[in-house]
Parts: structure tokens; sequence; C-alpha cells
């Protein structure tokens, strides 16, 4: 579907019969519809005045240094995950664990923050300080689901090459 190519050309490529490649592309559109957002979803626009100001409360926390008030932003079964790492973690207290304990942050400052969208969600680049330097560079981007009781859901990508796409500096 993607690649917009006729179910022969697929079987051709990955050694399969069309109708094996039909049956394939009914179950997988099956489970995307199964499992991707619907029009009941809750999730608020990056532009609503809710998701702005959560998505300020939380670059103020990060930036503060304060995990508590990290943890007081995030819905019960919030979920973070940071790939390309397969694991992920579930639940304000697991969030808050991971920012104590693996976060290279120390102190108020070593963090900062700037704004933006990605995928019609709010989002934001994070910077660390450089003990070196004394610049914060380029370090993560997160991508936040926004729901009336919180953030439900973080990605926070290690792919410092977003930063360009997202017209986002590598410096601070």
């Amino acid at each position: 579907d993607v690649l917009q190519w006729k179910a022969a050309e697929v079987g051709d490529a990955i050694g399969a019969s069309t109708a094996a490649v039909n049956s394939l592309l009914q179950r997988a559109r099956a489970q995307l519809d199964a499992v991707g957002p619907s029009e009941d979803d809750d999730l608020a626009a990056p532009d609503s005045p809710e998701a702005k100001a959560l998505l300020d409360r939380y670059i103020a926390a990060f930036e503060a240094y304060d995990i508590d008030k990290l943890v007081e932003l995030f819905t019960a079964d919030a979920i973070w995950e940071m790939p390309p790492f397969d694991g992920w973690y579930q639940g304000p207290e697991a969030v808050g664990m991971l920012a104590r304990d693996k976060c290279p942050a120390e102190v108020a400052g070593d963090m900062r923050l700037i704004r933006t969208t990605a995928n019609g969600q709010p989002a934001a680049g994070m910077y660390m300080r450089n003990a070196d330097t004394g610049e914060h560079d380029a370090f993560q981007l997160h991508v936040l689901d926004v729901r009336p009781g919180g953030v439900s859901h973080v990605v926070a990508f290690l792919d410092t090459s977003l930063f360009e796409k997202f017209g986002l500096p590598p410096h601070l």
C-alpha cells in the first residue's frame, strides 16, 4: 500500500503468490483498523489550549529537573518508549524512576526543550548540557500523546538527525 505496488509485484519480490499477498494485506489492514486511532480516541490536538498548557508544564518539569512534577503529568497507564531500544516503561512511577536513574541530567538547567509538533501531536526537542562546551546539544525528540487526564504516551527518539527535519538547531 505505502509503495503502491501491485500484489503481483510484491509477490515476485518476496517469493509469494498474488493470492497470499492479498491475504496478508487484508489481515494487515484489519489489524491496523483494530489498533489504530479512531474517532473515539480523545487525543488533544497539538494546538489546543489543553495540549499547549500540558506541553508547557512538561517542558518546565524537565528544565527544572523536577521529576515529581513530571510524574504528576502522566496518566496512570502512561507508556514511555525510546527507539531504537525495544523496551518500554509503563506508569508514572516507572517513568519517574527512568528519569531519576538513567537520565544524564543531574540538576536544573541541564536540559532544555523546544516545542514543536510531529505527526499532528505535541512534541519537543530535548537538549542536554555538554559539560565540555557548556552548550546544550540535541539529545532526544519527544512526541507526546496528550489526553484530558495528562500525557498518556511518549516516544523519545534518540535519533538526533531528526532535529534538522523539524527545523530544530543541533545546539543551543
